[in-house]
C-alpha cells in the first residue's frame, strides 16, 4: 500500500500534470494559480492573466519544477549560493589564466602552461586549451549573478547551477593537467633510458630524485578526491612507485604521513 502524497508533493504533481498537457488541454487560470502557489507573487499572476501569457507561465513553472524534483527548497538555493560563490569569488581571484605579453609567446597561450605541453597527449592538451575559455565564462556568469542579488533563489537557481558545474570541470581539469604534468616533471625521477626508477636502481637514486618523489606524492594525495576512478587508480600506481622509490633507497616516513599514505591504499612492503 502506497503511502497518500503530502499537499506539497500534490502540488509538484499537479505541476508536471499540466505541463505534460497539451497545448490545447492547458488551463491558463488553473496554471497561473499553481504558480501563484509557489511563488506568492500576485502581481505576476494579475499579469500573466491579463496578458494570457502562456510562455511566460510555462517558463516559470518549469523553473519551479526543476527545484522542486532536485529535491531543493528555495533556503536549500540559497545556502548552495552562499556556498559556492565565495569558492568561485577564489578561482576568479587565484586561478586566473593570465594572457602571456611576451613577444615570443603566441597570444592565446596561458599561464600554467608547463614547459613540455606539446608532447602531452592531445587530451591533456585539450584540457588547458579548454579552461583557457571556460575561466571566462565562468567570470562572466559570475558576474551576472551578482547583479541578480535582488532576484529570488528561484530565478537565480539555473544560472547557478551552471555556473556550479562549469567550476567543478575547470578545477578538474586543472588537477587532471597538473597531475599528468607533476608526472611527466617527475623526470627527475627518471633514468637516462626514460623510465622510472624501481627499487632495484636504489643504488642509482639521488637525493634530488628523493626530494621530487616526495613532492610528487604530496601533491597527488591532496588531487586524489577530485580525480574519476579511472584516473584515481593511475595516480594511485605512481604514486605507489614513488613510496617503493624512497624505501629502496632507505629514506622513510613521519608515522602520521605513512598512515595517510596507507589510508589511501598504498603499501610499504620494501620497509624493514
Amino acid at each position: 500500500m502506497t503511502c497518500p502524497l503530502t499537499m506539497d508533493e500534490r502540488l509538484t504533481q499537479n505541476v508536471q500534470e499540466w505541463l505534460n498537457a497539451s497545448q490545447a488541454e492547458r488551463s491558463l487560470e488553473q496554471g497561473a494559480l499553481l504558480l501563484l502557489r509557489l511563488n506568492r507573487n500576485r502581481f505576476m499572476h494579475a499579469n500573466i492573466i491579463r496578458r494570457r501569457n502562456f510562455a511566460k507561465l510555462e517558463y516559470e513553472l518549469q523553473k519551479h519544477l526543476r527545484i522542486r524534483l532536485e529535491g531543493l527548497t528555495a533556503h536549500q538555493v540559497a545556502k548552495m549560493e552562499s556556498e559556492a560563490m565565495p569558492r568561485i569569488a577564489k578561482t576568479i581571484a587565484t586561478q586566473a589564466p593570465v594572457i602571456s605579453t611576451d613577444a615570443d609567446q603566441p597570444a592565446a597561450e596561458y599561464h600554467g602552461r608547463r614547459p613540455d605541453h606539446d608532447a602531452l597527449p592531445e587530451q591533456v592538451r585539450e584540457l588547458y586549451d579548454r579552461n583557457g575559455a571556460l575561466f571566462f565564462k565562468i567570470k562572466n556568469l559570475f558576474e551576472t549573478l551578482k547583479k541578480m542579488e535582488d532576484a529570488t533563489p528561484c530565478d537565480r537557481h539555473e544560472l547557478l547551477t551552471q555556473l556550479v558545474e562549469m567550476d567543478r570541470e575547470y578545477r578538474a581539469n586543472w588537477n587532471t593537467y597538473d597531475t599528468w604534468a607533476s608526472v611527466t616533471n617527475g623526470a627527475a625521477c627518471d633514468d637516462q633510458r626514460g623510465e622510472e626508477p624501481t627499487p632495484d636502481d636504489a643504488a642509482k637514486v639521488t637525493p634530488e630524485q628523493v626530494s621530487a618523489a616526495r613532492k610528487f606524492l604530496s601533491i597527488g594525495r591532496k588531487r586524489l578526491a577530485e580525480l574519476s576512478e579511472e584516473d584515481t587508480a593511475e595516480l594511485k600506481a605512481k604514486m605507489q612507485q614513488r613510496v617503493d622509490l624512497i624505501l629502496a633507497a632507505g629514506h622513510g616516513f613521519a608515522p602520521a604521513y605513512r598512515s595517510d599514505l596507507e589510508n589511501l591504499g598504498l603499501v610499504f612492503t620494501h620497509s624493514k
